[in-house]
């Protein structure tokens, strides 16, 4: 998958509505303005149907249940993907702040079945801090993802906090043992108008922006300063394989 093949399908799997864009946006709208066809498809996306009512995270945005929360949050990350090119595509799964009520292979084969036939298939990598993260990248390397060629990317604003703490960008341990590899984390080109369209997709999310000042370490950080500290972090991706398809 090169930013150059405007035949090319790249899938990103996002844990939540909002990771692929946090963590890649201005990477994907290069490749999408270049021609590729991007998906960011979220997995933990929320059932828009149930009346449960909602997990504490869901509660601080300002919802009821995880239906209500599953709907808006879809709808700000249907906007997020189109400011950058990208097709959101949801599974009804929920995430770790609610009863689990699905198991590994029901995820694995709808991961499966929507990855099926794209030339690229992007899964969190680093740092791997939140456990739906962890849960889902060892899930879908230690199944194999039926295409040949898998990354690994950076999770932002994740890792502006690991970087603080002095952890260095590198494929986990615990990853390394499931792909028997670990290949360097390779940061990604942005121009201006790339990063601009980042930050117009980052400002569609705003029932999660007044809640992610922590993970920079500014706590109550306003949208404008948390925004400008997730495009100054910036955009890294592993490939498992040898070959670099978005050079």
């Amino acid at each position: 998958m090169s930013a150059l093949v405007p035949d090319g399908r790249l899938v990103v799997v996002s844990p939540h509505l909002d990771d692929a864009i946090l963590s890649l946006g201005a990477a994907l709208a290069r490749i999408a303005r270049a021609g590729g066809r991007v998906e960011v498809l979220t997995v933990f996306a929320g059932n828009p149907e149930s009346e449960v009512p909602a997990g504490r995270w869901d509660a601080m945005g300002g919802f009821r249940t995880q239906g209500e929360a599953a709907l808006a949050r879809r709808e700000e990350d249907r906007k997020a993907c189109t400011r950058v090119g990208a097709v959101a595509r949801w599974l009804p799964f929920s995430d770790a702040q609610y009863e689990r009520v699905f198991s590994d292979n029901d995820v694995w084969d709808a991961v499966g079945s929507v990855c099926a036939g794209a030339d690229a298939v992007l899964i969190p990598g680093f740092p791997l801090v939140h456990d739906d993260h962890v849960t889902l990248a060892e899930l879908l390397l230690r199944g194999g993802l039926p295409v040949s060629r898998v990354g690994l990317y950076v999770e932002s604003p994740y890792a502006i906090r690991a970087f603080s703490n002095g952890r260095a960008l590198a494929v986990p341990e615990r990853l390394r043992m499931l792909t028997g590899s670990a290949p360097p984390f390779e940061w990604q080109r942005a121009g201006v108008r790339d990063r601009t369209a980042k930050w117009r997709a980052l400002g569609a999310y705003r029932t999660q922006l007044p809640h992610l000042g922590w993970l920079v370490g500014k706590p109550g950080a306003g949208s404008r300063q948390l925004r400008f500290a997730i495009l100054r972090a910036g955009e890294a991706i592993a490939w498992l394989d040898e070959r670099r398809p978005m050079e």
